[in-house]
């Protein structure tokens, strides 16, 4: 997260320096290179989480982080103790089913069968919730923009993917149920949740092995017991999933704003 905000700063003073120095000079070329410098401004800031593990890679930086290591793919955190090594990933779960939209036989075998799929694991998973309040009338109108987007794409890629269309149709009834459900007078809240894996192995090839093989069983087993979609969360998403084990936002603006 540093890494990403000090190259949009570096970036963005770039772009101040050129504007002076064409103020000064009186040169055409200086406000070129400064709409250049503001444009990569933008999109660092933007879309930070998916250039920076690109240049990370490329230039093989790794992060350190009080004994824990941030390699240049971003997309695990490793520490080295007298033992081995221990590597952690982390994955977003996002809900598009609730046990209470569904009648009691329903949540049971919801409930039951997700019980199965953990039972099933060999490894210790960490899953985490961070819920907070919404302003009702500003989450009415957030709802029906997703919404909107939802039915947009879904409605011009003709050639979806079924997996894709699957999704598609579940954050769609997603959508519609909550509206439903709060224009009956329910008070709407926020669910963050993201589910964390770590593996030790005697070597860091080892321990990053183990921690791979985990998530990806993890993925499977999340998606299919509780109808949600998991994605591996890499970079600036990581690290905020990680920085949130210690101090997390206290408000609802806080969240907007690392979530843009």
């Amino acid at each position: 997260m540093f890494l990403n905000r000090a190259v949009t700063a570096l970036a963005a003073v770039g772009g101040v320096v050129s504007i002076i120095i064409s103020l000064l000079s009186g040169n055409p070329i200086f406000p070129i290179i400064a709409g250049v410098f503001f444009t990569a401004t933008i999109m660092l800031w933007k879309y930070g989480y998916l250039l920076i593990p690109v240049i990370t890679r490329a230039a093989n930086i790794v992060e350190v982080r009080g004994g824990y290591e941030v390699p240049s793919s971003r997309d695990y955190i490793i520490k080295k103790d007298e033992n081995g090594y221990y590597a952690s990933k982390f994955l977003e779960i996002r809900f598009y089913e609730s046990s209470m939209d569904k009648n009691k036989e329903e949540r049971h075998t919801m409930f039951q069968s997700f019980e199965r799929a953990i039972s099933s694991l060999k490894y210790i998973v960490k899953i985490s919730l961070m819920v907070s309040t919404l302003d009702l009338s500003k989450h009415i109108d957030e709802i029906k923009t997703k919404r909107g987007a939802a039915e947009a794409k879904k409605s011009k890629e003709t050639k979806l993917a079924r997996d894709e269309s699957l999704r598609l149709d579940r954050e769609l009834a997603y959508w519609n149920r909550l509206l439903d459900r709060i224009t009956q007078g329910e008070r709407p809240v926020e669910v963050i949740a993201f589910a964390q894996t770590t593996a030790f192995g005697l070597t860091r090839d080892e321990a990053l092995s183990r921690v791979s093989r985990q998530a990806k069983e993890l993925k499977t087993i999340l998606s299919s017991s509780l109808g949600c979609d998991i994605r591996h969360l890499k970079d600036k998403e990581m690290l905020k999933c990680f920085e949130w084990e210690y101090f997390f936002p206290t408000t609802q603006e806080e969240i907007k704003d690392i979530m843009f």
